[in-house]
């Protein structure tokens, strides 16, 4: 309880960063914010960094297309705002929600990413934090706060049915907004200054399907899954087709209601002389899951087998390792920590040392955003949706490798403007004898 408390004051304690000499605040020093009251939304948090004297200067952009958002310029503020659901109103007295720890954990890696920017880069960033709650009304109310027009940049909401509506609010004005946290499509269309930082199931299936087919043929490769889950299947078998080739992989879709394999003959989906790969975009049931592993265990014989699954899986619990070792099984993951890299050891530090508690993905995922954008502010200004596809950025969790995303049969000709960017990178990771590792050919 203890560090709980002592976390939130950190998050929506200020004055901990926004008085430190050492920032050159223009602000004079302001009291901690008041909690707010239940369901009235009101900005938590405000931060304004101010280059120090020795910062390096703006970098300048070629000259833009008419349209374009202007180059960023020496002394210029850029306003963001970040919304995440701390869910305030739910606290009873000292009592931290624990559907909090999303909200805390994002905004205490953010800050310290605004903390590293505030010496590296010559830009003025100020910083607003709003609470979303939990449910849509309250959202609904926070969209008609007019507070939030002064912000040119937001990081959140975080919940599907927040962002789709926000993604509106925000196209309307043609501000930009960074999804960190939804990996949902089709959120949005025609609003090329939405970023969704985190993968899609579609870029996931498709990551699989490339790493697949580096060393398999697609005759080798069967898609398994239940009847409610075949709507995922066209997602790998597009990825496959795109690849080249006519051969499309073997679907084996069992009912609904199937709790095991017991009648299912798994040995006709086995190729002698090679691998023979299965891939399961499943991750709801750990039962089904741990089903179709005995079964193919229990028949494979000699034969090799690869087994590729979901993000989910990495959470299992009730799967003896055996069985994820003996199958080869791989997963994708929209990050991997690399414990040994400094930069990692560093933030973990930090973290620990402002917060007294260990930051989990949540509060990487603050950071690796936080620091992205504001750089990408540092570089292009308020343009730099547009500059997505010129570069990509190595992050604590990976990568940002941005796509244009395009509705359904559309093409890119290289001139139209995406519905919106997706971060499409993904990890594929193999499970050994510790655990999931960077997979490699």
């Amino acid at each position: 309880m203890k560090k709980d408390i002592l976390f939130l004051l950190f998050v929506f304690g200020f004055t901990l960063i926004a008085c430190n000499p050492a920032r050159r605040s223009t602000n004079p020093a302001r009291p901690l914010p008041g909690k707010p009251s239940p369901g009235k939304p009101a900005p938590m948090d405000t931060i304004r960094w101010t280059p120090n004297q020795t910062g390096k200067p703006p970098i300048g952009n070629a000259p833009g297309k008419p349209g374009d958002r202007p180059a960023p310029t020496a002394g210029e503020t850029y306003h963001i705002a970040f919304l995440l659901p701390f869910l305030s109103n739910q606290m009873i007295g000292d009592h931290v929600p624990e559907k909090s720890r999303l909200g805390l954990q994002f905004y205490a890696g953010a800050k310290i990413a605004l903390e590293q920017l505030s010496v590296e880069e010559g830009i003025h960033l100020e910083a607003d934090v709003w609470d979303t709650q939990a449910n849509d009304a309250d959202f609904q109310n926070l969209m008609n706060n007019p507070r939030l027009e002064k912000a040119s940049v937001f990081i959140g909401p975080v919940r599907p049915s927040h962002v789709q509506d926000f993604a509106a609010w925000t196209k309307k004005r043609r501000k930009i907004l960074i999804s960190p946290e939804s990996p949902s499509a089709d959120l949005t269309d025609r609003n090329p200054d939405f970023i969704q930082t985190n993968p899609s199931l579609r870029s996931h299936c498709a990551a699989i399907t490339r790493y697949i087919r580096r060393t398999n043929r697609p005759d080798a490769v069967t898609l398994v899954c239940k009847q409610k889950e075949a709507d995922r299947l066209p997602y790998f078998q597009e990825a496959n087709a795109e690849i080249g080739g006519n051969t499309r992989f073997t679907e084996l879709i069992v009912p609904d209601e199937a709790t095991n394999f017991n009648k299912v003959d798994l040995k006709k989906y086995l190729r002698a002389g090679r691998i023979s790969v299965f891939v399961l975009p499943s991750w709801a049931n750990q039962d089904f899951v741990m089903a179709f592993l005995r079964k193919l265990k229990e028949v494979k014989g000699s034969n090799q087998v690869e087994v590729y699954g979901m993000p989910q899986w990495r959470g299992y619990d009730a799967i003896d390792p055996e069985y994820l070792s003996s199958l080869n099984v791989h997963i994708s993951s929209a990050s991997w920590l690399d414990p040994s890299i400094q930069e990692f050891k560093d933030f973990q530090q930090k973290f620990y040392d402002t917060t007294g508690t260990i930051p989990d993905e949540d509060g990487i995922n603050g950071y690796d955003v936080t620091l992205f954008t504001g750089r990408m502010l540092a570089k292009y200004g308020l343009s730099f949706p547009e500059h997505l596809d010129d570069r990509s950025a190595m992050t604590l969790r990976g990568q940002f490798l941005f796509s244009k995303i395009f509705a359904s049969g559309a093409l890119d000709d290289g001139r139209n403007a995406p519905d919106y960017w997706e971060n499409t990178f993904v990890h594929i990771l193999k499970f050994e004898k510790f655990g999931y590792v960077p997979a490699e050919h």
